[in-house]
């Protein structure tokens, strides 16, 4: 099934896989234009590009975006034959959850190409990665666990996550670094992805990684989210296949 998928997703597509890079590269060359040009004025950590602070960001963030959306267009995309056909529901969880790892593998690739791009020797920290990398996707899954119910009854959610995480990019340390003063620092601050982001950014670039203990407590309460969340979607799913069928 996530086979089938991810070749339908490249299929008839002149560009193919390059489409998993496109939104990134783009949104990456907005900011990077917008801060050259004066019209923003951001900075990056003493040693790292600005540019290679904004590829990171918003390719981590695209994994996040992502994670968060699988579990309602997972099930979404099998309504088709979720009424029809008796199978464990939970398989379009886990079709979702290979197509998740497929992206997220091109998404490493992008991130390593400018590390070597900029000349950016990964060091010692690079072994915290693959642990940021599960705590942002199981933290964001279970997010979207809990509101795939709702999402399969009305449509408005999806079309409500979609508009929560662009805000929510423009208050997590993405394109640009937490305010040392104001408002938007202290909602930086009580941001949960504030402290992954710039850890998972740290963790690439050589930078200490200074919220591992943060990051630890907040996948073992994802992953107590995550599965509440499963037992709820299947005690629900046979009321939610009688009214979306």
């Amino acid at each position: 099934m996530a086979k089938r998928d991810i070749q339908a997703q490249y299929r008839q597509s002149f560009l193919g896989l390059i489409w998993a890079f496109i939104p990134i590269i783009i949104n990456s060359v907005v900011w990077i234009f917008l801060n050259s040009s004066g019209a923003v004025n951001v900075t990056s950590p003493e040693g790292i590009p600005y540019s290679l602070y904004v590829v990171i960001g918003t390719t981590i963030w695209s994994i996040f975006v992502e994670s968060l959306q699988s579990p309602i267009n997972s099930i979404n995309s099998g309504r088709g034959i979720i009424s029809k056909i008796n199978f464990p529901k939970e398989a379009l969880l886990v079709s979702g959850l290979y197509k998740l790892g497929f992206n997220l593998a091109l998404k490493i690739v992008v991130i390593f190409g400018f590390l070597l791009l900029f000349g950016i020797t990964p060091t010692s920290t690079l072994i915290y990665f693959p642990f940021y990398l599960l705590v942002i996707t199981i933290f964001s899954m279970a997010i979207g666990v809990l509101l795939t119910p709702m999402g399969l009854l009305y449509t408005d959610i999806g079309r409500m996550i979609t508009m929560g995480a662009q805000f929510l990019m423009y208050v997590t340390p993405v394109v640009y670094m937490m305010p040392k003063v104001g408002t938007l620092k202290f909602i930086f601050e009580i941001n949960p992805l504030t402290y992954l982001i710039n850890d998972a950014r740290n963790s690439l670039t050589g930078a200490p990684v200074q919220d591992i203990v943060f990051a630890i407590i907040l996948l073992m309460i994802s992953f107590l989210v995550l599965s509440i969340g499963l037992v709820i979607l299947r005690k629900s799913m046979n009321i939610l296949i009688e009214k979306i069928s």
